[in-house]
């Protein structure tokens, strides 16, 4: 049976990355605090950058003997070419979705429309789905109904319940804390891209957006691989921070949004 604390986190984890990051949209959006059209485009850039693009990519490469061995024999190259391939699918998104979609909506406030949109749809899309699905998992694990639904494959059945027992409650909670550093680091990074679009030095800004993207997702990888969760995590959060710090300080000097082609 899987403990009643793994039940609570899961529940807790699915309301703060899938109930919460669409009630913040809708109120923010309601308030007049973000702007609906680049927050909408934001979360397509993600959608179509990574779950369109990126992930069936590395999915069908995962199936290449070559490739796994490569990723075997290769631990760091393998980590640095996944790193860097986030940053140059998704900068690369966020590029085009700036210049040809927010033409007339480049104030800092659609910046921060943008990568907000961005930042929540990963977290909905990754995270909130899937705990969401484990939540009904182990609900349906304690009434029984999970067995009727895997009468006929008991291995899978045992798998699931092994894999899901085994979840450690502070690793569910500390995903919610990861999230909250990714969304901010998408911020920053989005205000980079309209910066550089605006400055009309798209270019340069792009480059800077997907090294420090790249920067950000092999610290994280590396840390995964080789220190603890509590490392790991705290690293990340202060990163976050980091960038947090930058949008505020950058909101006083940003560009009045002049469409800039």
């Amino acid at each position: 049976m899987i403990p009643v604390e793994t039940i609570i986190a899961f529940g807790i984890s699915s309301f703060f990355t899938l109930l919460f990051p669409i009630i913040l949209m809708i109120v923010l959006v309601a308030k007049q605090k973000i702007a609906p059209r680049p927050l909408l485009i934001g979360m397509l850039a993600f959608f179509v950058s990574q779950i369109l693009l990126r992930v069936p990519i590395l999915n069908v490469l995962s199936t290449q003997s070559w490739f796994l061995s490569f990723a075997q024999q290769q631990m760091i190259l393998y980590l640095v070419l996944l790193s860097s391939t986030a940053g140059l699918f998704e900068e690369s998104a966020r590029l085009i979705g700036v210049k040809c979609f927010c033409k007339e909506q480049r104030s800092y406030r659609d910046a921060f429309s943008f990568g907000l949109g961005h930042g929540l749809c990963e977290v909905i899309l990754l995270v909130g789905m899937s705990s969401v699905g484990n939540l009904l998992y182990c609900v349906m694990l304690q009434n029984g109904s999970m067995e009727a639904a895997f009468a006929d494959s008991p291995d899978l059945l045992q798998q699931v319940t092994t894999a899901l027992a085994a979840v450690s409650t502070t690793s569910i909670y500390l995903g919610i804390v990861e999230r909250v550093s990714a969304v901010l680091f998408h911020i920053f990074a989005t205000v980079l891209i309209f910066q550089g679009v605006n400055r009309g030095h798209a270019g340069s800004y792009w480059l800077l957006a997907v090294l420090s993207h790249t920067v950000f997702n092999l610290v994280a990888v590396i840390l995964a691989q080789y220190s603890n969760v509590w490392i790991c995590e705290g690293v990340l959060l202060l990163l976050g921070l980091c960038a947090l710090f930058y949008v505020l300080r950058t909101r006083k000097n940003f560009s009045n949004g002049a469409p800039s082609i």
